[in-house]
């Protein structure tokens, strides 16, 4: 494997040099993505360079000061926590310790922070961080009114500031909510004996959805997608942030030995894969809507004569912003089946984003998924890119099938020893319950 110390220690030595206080362009940080992408990499840095990695850098002061810059990055994020209900905020001022007055948040925004901070107690030793989360994470485990809840463990989307109940009926696998369901099942897989209800929880959300939410297109009965939900109404439409859940039912398969769960998983993996070999460029649009039984709106909105195997599902959006969740679930499914295919499709994809997205100085989005050259670049590059993408193609493609990152098959009697944050970042399981 490629190990590059001088890389190492560069980046290092920038974190050391990082003031949190300053925001360039502004006076306040957004929680949520600098707590799983920031925060989440110095947490995982910490982890690797203490353990797999410690070779990689021996200058005892870049460690401390590691140490001391994550601690530092989790004091200012905890200030998101400070208002009467302890649900956080989404926009925080890290010299004032102050939160913007927002009236809401959304469910990924108030229940996945869990990990992170669960991490920093562990690696402190301090409550204090873990605390905070856990106590805006009780909100969404015991949610409120009951209307909002639209199935057993399925929520809306958004809750309220103020008294942390939920703010609305719609809700969905996908944007605003997906990393919420995420860290039930990863909360146990970091500590199994703390965190046992919130695997309830999740089974809980995952047994609604295969009972009530989960549809297969007209033509496809092996196929399987996520409709959004709204009260009691399911609508065939799907963004492309839901595909990570393939991954997170394979994952939650493999930890509670449910192969029912794992074929669940697999079924929608298996419709990405399909969706995206159908495209001109191999790629996939960042929405999507289908039909499970013909209607005469369908074939109006689509311009077509009759509904086929081969035209019931649709792009809405053929928009591919290098967003990594159908990667992400192939590695999964990959990791339960060792089928070769889904090593293939990822490295199709990569070639793909070689091919179409690569520019100057790094990937582009594109703006059409269906166009051979990708239509236009649209000049955007997120920093998922490299944490998920290529970490993904990288892991699936990993010939050390017992590399200690990996993610494990219990079924096999294997045990995760480490845990992924929704960026991608691996996390150390708890050496002690916090």
């Amino acid at each position: 494997m490629f190990e590059n110390r001088g890389a190492v220690r560069q980046i290092l030595e920038h974190i050391d040099s990082l003031d949190f206080t300053k925001v360039v362009g502004g006076s306040s940080i957004q929680l949520y993505d600098t707590t799983k992408r920031h925060f989440g990499s110095m947490l995982s840095a910490h982890d690797l360079l203490s353990g797999p990695y410690a070779h990689l850098i021996k200058r005892k002061p870049l460690r401390e000061s590691l140490y001391q810059q994550v601690v530092e990055l989790g004091n200012v994020l905890s200030c998101g926590f400070s208002t009467a209900s302890g649900v956080p905020r989404n926009w925080v001022d890290p010299v004032f310790c102050t939160t913007d007055d927002a009236n809401s948040n959304t469910i990924a925004g108030a229940g996945s922070l869990i990990l992170e901070f669960a991490r920093l107690s562990g690696i402190t030793g301090h409550r204090v961080y873990v605390e905070h989360a856990k106590r805006a994470q009780q909100y969404l485990l015991d949610p409120k009114p009951e209307k909002y809840v639209s199935r057993p463990g399925l929520l809306g989307s958004n809750i309220r500031i103020s008294t942390g109940e939920l703010n609305g009926r719609k809700g969905s696998w996908g944007s605003l909510s997906d990393s919420f369901y995420e860290y039930l099942l990863k909360m146990y897989i970091y500590d199994s004996d703390t965190y046992a209800p919130y695997l309830e929880r999740w089974k809980l959300a995952a047994d609604s959805t295969i009972r009530y939410i989960a549809s297969h297109p007209f033509g496809h009965p092996e196929w399987t997608l996520l409709p959004y939900w709204k009260g009691d109404n399911v609508y065939n439409a799907m963004d492309s942030l839901s595909w990570f859940a393939s991954g997170n039912f394979i994952l939650g398969g493999m930890v509670t030995d449910n192969q029912t769960l794992v074929d669940f998983g697999i079924s929608i993996a298996d419709t990405a894969g399909a969706l995206y070999q159908a495209t001109a460029t191999g790629l996939g649009g960042e929405a999507l809507v289908w039909v499970d039984e013909c209607s005469p709106d369908f074939l109006a909105n689509f311009h077509l004569e009759e509904c086929n195997a081969s035209n019931s599902v649709q792009w809405t959006d053929t928009e591919y912003k290098l967003r990594p969740e159908v990667i992400e679930s192939w590695y999964h499914a990959y990791r339960a089946t060792k089928d070769p295919k889904y090593r293939e499709w990822a490295w199709s994809v990569f070639k793909a984003i070689d091919s179409v997205c690569k520019t100057e100085s790094g990937y582009s989005a594109i703006s059409d998924v269906n166009a051979v050259d990708g239509g236009k670049k649209l000049d955007e590059m997120e920093s998922f890119v490299f944490a998920e993408v290529m970490k993904y193609i990288w892991l699936i493609h990993l010939e050390d099938d017992k590399a200690p990152f990996h993610v494990m098959d219990s079924r096999t009697g294997s045990s995760n020893r480490w845990v992924y944050n929704t960026e991608a970042h691996p996390f150390k399981v708890a050496e002690e319950h916090v």
